[in-house]
This record gives C-alpha cells, structure tokens and sequence, in this order.
C-alpha cells in the first residue's frame, strides 16, 4: 500500500510539473540549444509541437497515475519511472548556470531536486515495505 505521505509528495509533484508548465509556455520556450532542439531537429518539426505532444502524453499518464494512487493500486513501477523526471529537470538549472543567464523553466526546476530528495526517499521506504 501507498503511504499517505507519499501520496502527498507526489500531488505536490503533479502541482510542480504543471507549474513548470506554465512557466515553459509563458516565457516562449527560450531553449538555445540542447536536448528539445537536438530532438526536434530529428522528427523535423517545431519545438513547440514536440513540446505539446509529449507533455499532452505525460501529464495524462499523471492523472491517470493519479487515479491509480488514489484506488490504493500497487503502481510503485510507474512512480519510480515518474521519479526519474526529478533527475532530468536540472538540466534547466546547469542550462541557466552555464549561460549566465535565465533558461526555460529555471524558477521551478530549482525545486526539483528539493521536492525529489523527499519524494525518493519515501518511495524506496515503500519499496521495502513490500519485501
């Protein structure tokens, strides 16, 4: 079973990806180069439309993961797969760093790693619950 903190940690999770959003959306997508770049040059398109096709995809695998935590669902491999986005989001803060100068979605990926420290550390408790 999920704990209640857990549970916790990971709506304040939910709350921070869309707020990280909403950032991305409101500052114009101010990538200079790198991973979205790189991946947008590959299928072609604009960065705004892979943008929106893979976040429409991951923030409805987060409501449905959502649903899931809330039925008391065993989901613990899904929440450690949506774990791994607290790793990927610094790349925001090094990107800032290294440029000297404010990067997409700097602000909220500064919380990230805060937010991240507290809910790994409560879903490898919940791990070992199970075993």
């Amino acid at each position: 079973m999920i704990s209640n903190r857990l549970q916790t940690l990971f709506t304040l999770a939910l709350l921070l990806v869309a707020a990280h959003g909403v950032e991305e959306v409101s500052t114009g997508f101010m990538y200079h180069d790198g991973f979205v770049n790189y991946f947008a040059n590959i299928i072609d398109t604009k960065e705004e439309l892979f943008y929106w096709s893979f976040h429409i995809m991951w923030w409805l695998m987060l409501v449905v993961a959502w649903i899931l935590i809330v039925g008391k669902k065993l989901i613990f491999v899904p929440l450690t797969l949506f774990g791994i986005v607290f790793f990927f989001e610094i790349h925001h803060l090094i990107k800032g760093l290294l440029s000297g100068g404010y990067y997409s979605g700097m602000i909220t990926a500064f919380f990230y790693p805060i937010l991240g420290f507290f809910y790994w550390k409560e879903l490898l408790k919940n791990w070992r619950k199970l075993y």
